[in-house]
């Protein structure tokens, strides 16, 4: 129960805790050749707009800009973030590339992930090729809010 006493409000919620029997999987350590880590109401922000023309976006990670994208048959386009050093947070973005990096995710998804964006000014987006995309939210002092999502596999990589 939270109380107010200068108000004289309350607030009571009642949670069921339940006991899941089942396997425990773990995430092993990976090593990822792109990290980016840039303003995370700039990545809600680009989530949400995306989402309104396209349901996949495509994020292509150069160690000189990060790209998200979009297309479908009537309208494409995206946003390009530039590697840049600013002092201002909501301006910064750092990139830390091994490769060329080119992925297509769900925005629905990541659009539930940006959630989170309120609990920190950064979010870190690890980009691999053989691994799942993993945001990550740090947590002030208590640690670090870690999200997976595998990448889209459309038809057209076969032929690639």
């Amino acid at each position: 129960m939270f109380k107010i006493l200068e108000s004289k409000k309350s607030c009571e919620f009642e949670i069921s805790l339940i006991t899941i029997d089942s396997e425990h999987l773990g995430i092993p350590d990976t090593k990822y050749s792109s990290l980016i880590t840039m303003s995370s109401s700039e990545f809600s922000r680009i989530c949400r707009e995306l989402y309104a023309i396209n349901e996949t976006v495509n994020i292509e990670a150069d160690k000189n800009y990060i790209k998200f994208y979009v297309n479908n048959e009537n309208i494409g386009g995206g946003f390009t973030l530039e590697s840049n050093d600013s002092d201002s947070s909501d301006l910064q973005c750092k990139i830390e590339t091994d490769t060329v990096v080119n992925l297509a995710f769900a925005l629905r998804y990541l659009n539930m992930f940006t959630k989170a964006s309120s609990i920190g000014q950064q979010v870190n987006l690890f980009l691999s090729k053989e691994y799942p995309l993993m945001v990550q939210y740090k947590l002030a002092e208590l640690g670090l809010l870690k999200f997976y999502l595998a990448p889209r596999i459309s038809d057209n990589d076969d032929n690639k």
